[in-house]
C-alpha cells in the first residue's frame, strides 16, 4: 500500500511542478527552494476514498530535511506503517519497517528519481509527461491560507487532467482529475495542494472517488542539519533487497513454514499465540475500518467462521493500527462473530510481512502457513486456501 500511495502522491506532486500555463509562477515555485542552502518541514497529508459511498480515510505525516543541492532525509508515517528515505548524496537508501526490508541505489536528487525509485520505473512515463495529460492550467484567485497560526496570501492554481493510466491496480485510469495549489506570494512556495478524481477500470467493481490533500507546515530554511541526519544505519533485522515486494504481486516467503511466533489479545480479553493455536486451522485477517476491501469482505469471512467453527477453524481479525474506540464503534454495525484483537506489537505486522489491507495468512493444525493472499478476491478464493489447510472447499453460495 505505501508503493501506492507514495507512487499517486509523487507523480501528482511531479505534475503540479509541470503544469504548463501560468509558467512564470510555476518556475519561480520549483526554484524557491533551490535558492536556499537548507530547510525542514513537516507534510500533513489526508486521502478520502468513497467506495460504493462509503468514505474511508488515511492520514499519513511526514518530515523532511534537505541540505542542497543532494542530501536528504524524509520520514513518514501512517496507519499501516512508514518509511524512511535517505539521500548522502552518493546513495539512496529506502526502508519500509513493516517489511524489514531496505534498497540501496545510486543517489535521488530530483522528485523524477524519487518517483521512479518508489514505482519500480516501468510504465511510469505518461504520469510525469504533462503534455500528454493536461487540459488547462490557470489561475483562478488570490487567496490567504493559516498554517502554524500564521495567514499567507497565496496564488491559487487549478490544472485539469485529460484521463490517465494508473500504475496499480493493472487497467485502472484516473479521470476527471483536478489539481489545485496554493502558492505563497511572498516566498513562492507551495503551502497546499488539493487533489481530485476518480479511479475506475481493471479489477476495480466500481469507480473510486479520491481526494487528497497536502499542507506543509514548520518550515525552516538556512538551518544546521547534521550529516548524521543524511546517514542510513540498517536496524537491527532489517535486510537488503534489490526490489521491495508489492503487495499481490510476489508472495512473502512464508507458506510452508513455520508460523512466526506471535501473541495478540481479543477485544473481549482472550490471548492467542502461535503455541496454543497448534491443533487448530486458523484464518488471520489483517484489517482496518478504513480499508474498503477489508470491510466488504468481512461477512465472507464471518461466514466461513460460522461454516466451519466445528471444524476447529479459528478466525482472527487482527486490526492494525487503530485504537479500540474506533475498532469497537465500526463493530457496532459490521455484525462480525468471529474475535477481533488490535495489533498493538508492530513486530506482528512485521512478522507477517503485511505490506497491504486486507491480508489473510491460513495455518494448518500442524503450525504451518499453507496460504498466504493478499487483497480481496472473493469468497472461492479464501475457500480454496482453507482447503489447503485440510478444511474442504465447498462451491460458494
Amino acid at each position: 500500500m505505501f508503493k501506492y500511495i507514495a507512487a499517486c502522491f509523487l507523480s501528482f506532486t511531479l505534475l503540479a511542478e509541470q503544469l504548463p500555463d501560468a509558467q512564470e509562477l510555476l518556475r519561480q515555485s520549483e526554484k524557491a527552494m533551490k535558492k536556499y542552502h537548507s530547510y525542514q518541514y513537516e507534510t500533513e497529508m489526508a486521502m478520502d476514498i468513497i467506495v460504493g459511498g462509503n468514505p474511508i480515510r488515511t492520514s499519513i505525516t511526514s518530515s523532511l530535511a534537505v541540505v542542497n543541492p543532494d542530501k536528504m532525509r524524509i520520514e513518514s508515517k501512517s496507519q499501516i506503517g512508514g518509511s524512511t528515505i535517505v539521500t548522502d548524496g552518493q546513495y539512496t537508501w529506502i526502508y519500509l519497517p513493516a517489511l524489514k526490508q531496505y534498497t540501496k541505489k545510486a543517489a535521488v536528487r530530483t522528485p523524477q528519481t524519487l518517483f521512479e525509485s518508489i514505482s519500480g520505473g516501468a510504465g511510469m512515463g505518461n504520469l510525469t509527461n504533462s503534455s500528454t495529460i493536461m487540459k488547462d492550467t490557470k489561475i483562478i484567485r488570490e487567496e490567504p491560507i493559516e498554517t502554524d497560526g500564521k495567514k499567507y496570501v497565496c496564488w491559487v492554481i487549478e490544472t485539469r487532467l485529460d484521463k490517465m493510466k494508473l500504475p496499480q491496480p493493472e487497467g485502472a485510469e484516473l479521470t476527471d482529475g483536478v489539481i489545485t495549489l496554493w502558492i505563497d506570494k511572498d516566498l513562492m512556495i507551495d503551502r497546499q495542494t488539493i487533489m481530485s478524481g476518480k479511479m475506475q477500470g481493471g479489477l476495480m467493481p466500481a469507480p473510486v472517488e479520491m481526494k487528497l490533500k497536502i499542507i506543509k507546515r514548520a518550515l525552516k530554511f538556512d538551518v544546521e542539519l547534521p550529516d548524521s541526519l543524511f546517514q542510513f544505519t540498517p536496524p537491527e533485522g532489517a535486510n537488503e533487497v534489490a526490489e521491495f515486494a508489492v503487495p499481490g504481486m510476489r508472495t512473502p516467503e512464508l507458506v510452508g513454514k513455520p508460523v512466526p511466533e506471535f501473541r495478540v489479545k481479543t477485544l473481549a480479553g482472550e490471548t492467542f499465540d502461535s503455541a496454543s493455536l497448534k491443533g487448530k486451522v486458523v484464518l488471520l485477517d489483517f484489517w482496518a475500518t478504513w480499508c474498503g476491501p477489508c470491510r466488504r469482505e468481512m461477512p465472507t469471512v464471518d461466514k466461513l467462521h460460522q461454516e466451519f467453527k466445528e471444524k476447529d477453524l479459528v478466525v482472527l481479525g487482527l486490526n492494525v493500527g487503530e485504537d479500540r474506540e474506533t475498532v469497537e464503534k465500526y463493530l457496532k454495525s459490521a455484525n462480525v462473530t468471529y474475535r477481533v484483537a488490535l495489533v498493538e506489537d508492530a513486530g506482528v505486522v512485521s512478522a507477517f510481512q503485511v505490506s497491504a489491507l486486507p491480508t489473510y495468512v491460513i495455518i494448518n493444525r500442524d503450525g504451518k502457513t499453507v496460504a498466504y493472499q493478499v487483497g480481496s478476491a472473493g469468497e472461492a478464493a479464501l475457500r480454496e486456501a482453507l482447503a489447503k489447510a485440510g478444511l474442504k472447499a465447498d462451491t460458494p453460495r
